[in-house]
């Protein structure tokens, strides 16, 4: 599944039988922003990334999380038909809990980050183990 699955990190199979199944290719969320942010896009087509730490970015901004998450969405964005056209799939993994109600949440460190405000309304999804997770396209256009 191409573009961004957003999931909790207790959904993915390295944490449960029958969990959702893990992009093998971990990164960290700012090496991959710099990365995305090169002349000479790095990633390989068909790639699988797993990128965690997302939470830790935006707990890190504190007052400016509003400006940082808007920043991460415009260089997501940049780098949309990039993914699109090399069939790239990016797992963004969560230690916290992605809670879904006006607007999509990670509650971390008893804090709701605004995720919404860089994938939008992503729509949720079921796995065939139960597992929940979001998805949205690397274009990002689901109802911003």
């Amino acid at each position: 599944m191409t573009g961004y699955m957003l999931v909790e990190q207790k959904d993915l199979d390295i944490a449960k039988v029958g969990g959702i199944p893990t992009n093998s290719q971990k990164i960290g969320a700012l090496d991959f922003l710099r990365e995305l942010a090169c002349d000479e896009f790095p990633f390989p087509s068909l790639a699988k990334l797993r990128v965690c730490g997302l939470e830790e970015v935006l707990f890190a901004a504190g007052r400016d999380v509003n400006q940082i998450a808007l920043e991460i969405r415009r260089r997501l964005k940049m780098a949309a038909n990039d993914i699109d056209q090399k069939l790239i799939s990016v797992q963004v993994v969560f230690s916290g809990t992605l809670e879904r109600g006006n607007d999509l949440w990670v509650n971390y460190r008893a804090e709701q980050l605004p995720i919404g405000l860089i994938f939008g309304s992503a729509p949720p999804h079921t796995a065939a183990g139960g597992s929940k997770y979001y998805h949205c396209g690397a274009s990002l256009t689901n109802g911003f």
